[in-house]
C-alpha cells in the first residue's frame, strides 16, 4: 500500500513512500497547507479565500481560484492513490489522511502525549523521548516560502508550540539530572524566549545545581528587570514573576538541599592520605557567550568509555580567555564526573621563565597526600610515584598557561580514569592523542554583551552604535574588553563615544588599553619575548604591511633578504611558510585559510609598535623593495598568461625586475591571483609614493598590470586613483618615465569607466612625455585608447589616425597580438567610414594575429573574436558576427572579464534586433543588464536602447519609452554624441 506523508515544519511537501510529489505552483501549496492544519475539519471556501490572500491582493474572482486550485491538487494526489483525499463538504473542502501522516499533527500532539507517558507510569526519560522525537521534525521555518495570511497565522501558531516543547523538554531534562549542558542551553533559549518563565526556572536550578549561586540568583533578577520592561503592555500581575519562580528564588536563597538530585553526592574519594584538593581559580561572574565551545570542551572531557587519558589543549592568542573559558567548562561538568576532584597549575608558559615540572609533579604529590618524606629525590621515580599515586583516583588535571609539549608530557597522568585539560598560547602538537580547541575572540555581540555586564546595561545600551565601535575597536579580545569596560565601570560619567574616540587612533590604542595592574600591550610583549630574533623580526615586517590578509609568496618576498632565482623560489617559499606557521602556532599570527596569513587588529599594533622601535627604516623599505619586485614580476606573468603572449608584448617601458615571480599555468589562475592580492598591490603603490626608497617606475608598472588584468567599475575608479597618485608623485620627483606610464593608465581607465574628457586629458599629456624610443609601446597604446576614445565621441577621422599610429608602432616593436587588438579597433571605424572591404580585412588580419600567437584561451584572443563580431555586424555578415560574438563571450566569461562579457552581450542584442527577433533582444538585454550596470555606464545605456527599441515592437510603448529615456540620458552625461543622436531618433519615432 502507498504510503502518504506530508511536511509543513519546512517547505511545504509530499511523499508517496520514498517518492516527492511535485505540489504545483505555490497557491496551491498555500491551499494544501491550510487544509493540512485543520487537522481534518472542513474549511469553508471564503475561510480559504481569506487565508490565501491578503486584502488587495485577491484575484478578481477568488472563489473561483480556490476551485481551480482544488482541481489541480486532487490531480496531484490522485496520481499515486484511488482513494479521494481532498473531498468536498458542503461549501468547503477536508483532506482525509491519517493524523499520523501529517508531521504538524505528530508535533501539535507530542507533549499531551509526552504528560500522558508520565501519567500512566512512564519515566521521565521515556517522556523526554516523545518530545525528542517531535522536536526532530523541525527542519527549518514552518511553511517556508509562503506568505498568504494563514500561513502567518499556523507559522505563529506552530512557534509557539515549539516553545512550549523545549521548555517541557528542558524541565524534564532537569529532573533527570544526566545533562551538563543544561545551563548553557537553558542560557542561550532565554536569549531567545527572555519573558518564558519556565525556561528560567530551568536555567536558575541548573546554575544551582553547577554549583553557580550567585548566577541564578541573577537570572532572578534579570527576569524581573524583563518583566518590569513590560510595563503598560499587560496587566499588573502577568509582569510580576510567577509564584513557582519565587519560590524557586526563596530556595536557592537558603541552600535548600532538596533542590540537589541524589545522585549528585559526591562519593568519596580514595586516598592514601589526608588529601588537599588544590581549589581553581576563581571564576568570573560575567562569563559571556562561549556555548560552542563550552559544549565542545565539556563533550571533550566526558568522552564514555575511553581506554586512554583524555587530553584536551586549548590553544589561543594572548588576552583571549582560555583560563576562563576552561574553568568556566571544569566547575560546569558533573560532579560525578570526576569525584576525586582537581588539581591545578599555572605553568606560567608565558613568564621568562616557565615552571619546571618536577617542581608541578612536587606540588601535586603534596596535594595527593605524600608526605613531604616519601618524595624521591630522583625525578624518574619522582614521576612514578605521581603517576601510581593517580592510579586509583577519577581527577582532573588543569594545567593552565603551558609553555610546551616538553612542559606538559611528564605531568600526563598514565591512569585512564584522569583527563588533563590544558590551556597554552601555543598550539601544542606534539601530545599524542590530544583534542584541541583553538579559541577565537568573542563575536561581536559577544563582545558588547560583556560591556553591558560589565559597565551596566542601561550605560551600554544608551549608546548602541558607541558600544559595537567600542568593541570592534578592542579586536572583540576579552582582556581589552575588560580593561575598558573596568575603566567606563569606574567613571560613571564617561561616555561609550568618547571612549570609542580615544580608541581609534591606532597609535594610542595600546596606551589605552590598560589599568593600573593588567595591560593588553604587557600581555603581548611577554609573547614576543620568546620569539627568536628570525621569528621576531618576520613578526615585525608582516605587521607593516597595512592589508587584511598577505599569501605566502608574498609574505615569503617581504621577509626575503634577496631576489630568488627561479629553481630556489620554492625553498624560499616553504622556508617562509615554515616561519609563518610557527608564529600561527604561537597564536601571534593567524590562518584561517590555507596559505593565507593575518594579524588581530591589536596584535598588529603592538607588532608595529615593535618595529618602531627595533627596526631601521632603510631594512623596511628593503623587505618592501624585495616585495614591490616580486609583485610586478608576478603581475607581469599573470597579464601576459592572461593575453597568451610573452611578458616582454604587455611592458610598456623598460621598469627593470630581479624576481622571476610566480608563474601561471591558465589566464584562470593568472586573474585569480591578481584579485586576490589586490589589497596587496595597492598597499605597495601607496607606500612607494610615500617612501623615495621604493622604484616608482615599478609602481607605476604594477598598476598598468592592476589595470589590464581586471576590470569592473570600482575597480577601474580605484586603477585611476592609483595611477593619478603615482603621477603626481613622479612630476615632483621629475621621474618622466614613471609619469608617463601613469598617465597613460590613469587615462585608460578613465575612459573605461565612461570618463572621456579626462581620459583624452591624460592620454595627451602621456605622449607628450613619450620623447625616445623606449617609449614606443606606450606611445601605440596611448594612440590606440585615444582611438578607442575619438571613436566614441564619433569623430571617426581622428579615430583612424590614432588606429593607423597605433598599428604601425606596434608593428614596428614585433608585437603581433597588440597589432591585431589594434587592427580590431581600427577596422570597426573603418566600417564606421563605410570602408567596408578595408574594414573586414583589418578585423580578419587582427584576429589571424591575435589568435595565431595562441591556441588557448586568453583575453586578447577573445577581444579579437569580439572585434571582428562588431565589423562583421556592419559589414552585413550577420550569422559570422553572431558565431564569433558567441565565441567571444564563451572565452570572457571564462576569464572573467566583466566589461567586455557585457560588451559582447550588447552586441549579441543588437544583432538580434537587426534580425527582427524582438522576444529573443529583450531577453538577452535584461540578462546583461545588471552586469552592464556594475561595469559601464555606455554598456548599459546600449543595452537599454536595445531593450526600448525591442519592447516597442512588442508592444509595451510606455516601458520602451522609459528605457529609451535612461539612455538618452547616459550617452548624453558620457557625450556620446552618435549614440545620442541615434537615441534620440528611436524616441521621436516611439511618441
Amino acid at each position: 500500500m502507498t504510503k502518504l506523508r506530508f511536511a509543513l515544519l519546512g517547505p511545504v511537501r509530499a511523499w508517496y513512500d520514498d517518492v516527492e510529489a511535485d505540489l504545483g505552483r505555490p497557491q496551491q501549496r498555500e491551499l494544501l497547507a491550510a487544509l493540512l492544519a485543520a487537522a481534518g475539519r472542513t474549511v469553508a471556501v471564503p475561510l480559504l479565500v481569506d487565508g490565501l490572500w491578503d486584502e488587495g491582493e485577491r484575484p478578481d474572482r477568488p472563489e473561483h481560484a480556490v476551485r481551480t486550485h482544488v482541481y489541480r491538487l486532487r490531480g496531484v494526489l490522485a496520481e499515486h492513490t484511488a482513494e479521494p483525499l481532498l473531498v468536498t463538504v458542503g461549501n468547503g473542502y477536508a483532506l482525509r489522511v491519517p493524523a499520523q501522516a501529517v508531521d504538524v499533527w505528530e508535533f501539535e500532539r507530542a507533549e499531551a502525549r509526552s504528560e500522558r507517558v508520565r501519567a500512566s507510569g512512564g519515566t521521565a526519560t521515556e517522556a523526554r523521548a516523545v518530545l525528542d522525537r517531535a522536536l526532530e521534525l523541525w527542519s527549518a521555518e514552518p511553511l517556508a516560502g509562503l506568505r498568504g495570511p494563514q500561513a502567518r497565522t499556523v507559522r505563529a501558531r506552530l512557534a509557539g508550540v515549539r516553545q512550549s516543547l523545549l521548555e517541557r523538554r528542558l524541565e524534564l531534562d532537569a529532573e533527570i539530572g544526566d545533562r551538563p549542558n543544561l545551563a548553557a542551553e537553558t542560557g542561550a533559549l532565554a536569549v531567545e524566549f527572555p519573558t518564558s518563565q519556565r525556561l528560567r526556572a530551568v536555567q536558575m536550578l541548573a546554575l544551582y545545581r553547577s554549583g553557580r549561586q550567585a548566577e541564578a540568583l541573577g537570572v532572578y533578577e534579570d527576569t524581573r528587570r524583563d518583566l518590569d520592561a513590560e510595563t503598560g503592555r499587560r496587566a499588573p500581575a502577568e509582569r510580576l514573576p510567577s509564584a513557582a519562580l519565587r519560590e524557586l528564588h526563596q530556595r536557592i536563597l537558603r541552600s535548600d538541599p532538596t533542590l540537589h538530585l541524589p545522585e549528585q553526592t559526591p562519593r568519596s574519594p580514595v586516598a592514601t592520605g589526608p588529601r588537599r584538593p588544590a581549589p581553581l581559580p576563581c571564576v568570573v561572574d560575567d562569563f559571556t557567550g562561549r556555548r560552542e565551545e563550552v559544549e565542545t570542551l565539556t563533550g571533550m572531557l566526558t568522552l564514555p568509555d575511553t581506554s586512554a587519558v583524555v587530553v584536551s589543549a586549548v590553544n589561543g592568542m594572548a588576552g583571549v580567555g582560555k583560563t576562563t573559558l576552561a574553568v568556566h567548562t571544569v566547575r560546569g561538568l558533573p560532579p560525578d564526573r570526576f569525584p576525586d576532584g582537581h588539581l591545578y597549575a599555572d605553568l606560567r608558559g608565558a613568564d621568562h621563565e616557565p615552571l619546571d615540572p618536577q617542581a608541578v609533579v612536587v606540588a601535586f604529590l603534596r596535594e595527593l597526600g605524600t608526605a613531604e618524606k616519601d618524595i624521591p629525590e630522583d625525578g624518574a621515580e619522582r614521576i612514578a610515584l605521581y603517576r601510581s599515586s593517580l592510579a586509583e583516583r577519577r581527577l582532573l588535571l588543569l594545567l593552565d598557561n603551558a609553555a610546551s609539549d616538553g612542559q606538559v608530557r611528564p605531568l600526563i597522568p598514565g591512569s585512564a580514569d584522569c583527563s588533563v585539560l590544558i590551556t597554552s598560547r601555543a598550539r601544542l602538537t606534539g601530545l599524542a592523542g590530544a583534542r584541541h580547541l583553538r579559541l577565537d575572540v568573542l563575536t561581536s555581540a559577544e563582545a558588547v554583551e560583556l560591556l553591558r555586564r560589565i559597565v551596566g546595561a542601561r550605560r551600554v545600551d544608551a549608546e548602541p552604535e558607541a558600544a559595537a565601535t567600542l568593541a570592534a575597536a578592542c579586536g572583540f579580545l576579552p582582556l581589552a574588553l575588560r580593561i575598558i569596560a573596568s575603566r567606563l565601570a569606574a567613571e560613571p560619567g564617561w561616555t561609550l563615544a568618547g571612549m570609542a574616540r580615544r580608541l581609534a587612533d591606532e597609535r594610542r590604542r595600546l596606551d589605552e588599553l590598560r589599568t593600573e595592574d593588567v595591560a593588553v600591550e604587557a600581555t603581548f610583549a611577554l609573547s614576543y619575548s620568546k620569539l627568536t630574533s628570525e621569528q621576531a623580526r618576520a613578526f615585525r615586517l608582516l605587521s607593516a604591511l597595512d592589508v587584511p590578509d598577505l599569501g605566502l609568496p608574498c609574505a615569503a618576498a617581504l621577509l626575503g633578504t634577496a631576489p630568488g632565482a627561479p629553481e630556489d623560489t620554492e625553498d624560499r617559499v616553504g622556508s617562509a611558510e615554515e616561519l609563518l606557521e610557527s608564529l600561527v602556532d604561537l597564536n601571534l599570527l593567524e590562518s584561517r585559510e590555507l596559505g593565507r596569513y593575518h594579524f588581530h587588529d591589536l596584535v598588529r599594533a603592538f607588532a608595529r609598535t615593535a618595529g618602531s622601535r627595533e627596526d631601521a627604516p632603510a631594512t623596511v623599505t628593503a623587505a618592501f623593495a624585495g616585495l614591490l619586485d616580486f609583485t610586478l614580476s608576478t603581475a607581469r606573468n599573470a597579464d601576459a598568461v592572461a593575453h597568451s603572449v610573452e611578458p616582454a608584448e604587455r611592458t610598456l617601458i623598460g621598469v627593470p625586475v630581479d624576481s622571476p615571480g610566480l608563474a601561471f599555468a591558465t589566464a584562470q589562475d593568472a586573474t585569480d591571483w591578481m584579485r586576490a592580492e589586490i589589497p596587496v598591490q595597492r598597499a605597495l603603490v601607496a607606500r612607494a609614493c610615500a617612501d623615495d626608497g621604493l622604484p616608482l617606475a615599478q609602481a607605476a608598472d604594477l598598476v598598468d598590470k592592476l589595470n589590464t588584468v581586471l576590470s569592473g567599475i570600482s575597480h577601474l575608479t580605484a586603477v585611476g586613483e592609483l595611477a593619478g597618485d603615482v603621477a603626481d608623485v613622479a612630476a615632483r620627483r621629475g621621474n618622466h618615465d614613471a609619469e608617463a606610464l601613469a598617465r597613460y593608465v590613469r587615462g585608460n581607465a578613465l575612459w573605461h569607466a565612461n570618463s572621456y574628457g579626462p581620459a583624452e586629458g591624460e592620454l595627451t599629456r602621456a605622449l607628450a612625455l613619450c620623447t625616445d624610443d623606449a617609449h614606443l609601446r606606450l606611445r601605440a597604446s596611448a594612440h590606440l585608447t585615444l582611438c578607442a576614445g575619438a571613436r566614441t565621441h564619433g569623430r571617426f577621422d581622428d579615430a583612424i589616425a590614432h588606429g593607423e599610429a597605433s598599428v604601425r608602432l606596434f608593428h614596428t616593436l614585433g608585437a603581433a597580438t597588440a597589432e591585431g587588438t589594434a587592427l580590431g579597433e581600427l577596422a570597426f571605424n573603418y566600417a564606421r567610414r563605410n570602408r567596408l572591404t578595408e574594414a573586414r580585412a583589418a578585423a580578419e588580419r587582427g584576429a589571424s594575429l591575435v589568435c595565431g600567437q595562441n591556441g588557448e584561451a586568453s583575453v586578447s584572443s577573445a577581444i579579437s573574436l569580439y572585434y571582428l563580431a562588431r565589423v562583421l555586424r556592419l559589414c552585413d555578415a550577420a550569422d559570422e558576427a553572431l558565431r564569433h560574438a558567441r565565441d567571444a563571450l564563451s572565452l570572457f566569461r571564462t576569464l572573467g572579464v566583466s566589461a567586455f562579457e557585457a560588451a559582447t552581450g550588447n552586441l549579441i542584442a543588437e544583432l538580434h534586433a537587426e534580425a527582427g527577433h524582438h522576444a529573443l533582444t529583450a531577453e538577452t538585454a535584461e540578462t546583461f543588464l545588471p552586469l552592464a550596470r556594475r561595469t559601464s555606464g555606455i554598456l548599459e545605456a546600449g543595452l537599454l536602447r536595445s531593450l526600448g527599441r525591442a519592447l516597442s515592437r512588442l508592444g509595451q510603448a510606455a516601458r520602451a519609452r522609459a528605457c529609451l529615456r535612461t539612455a538618452l540620458e547616459l550617452f548624453e552625461q558620457r557625450e556620446a554624441r552618435a549614440d545620442v543622436e541615434q537615441t534620440r531618433a528611436l524616441l521621436e519615432n516611439l511618441t
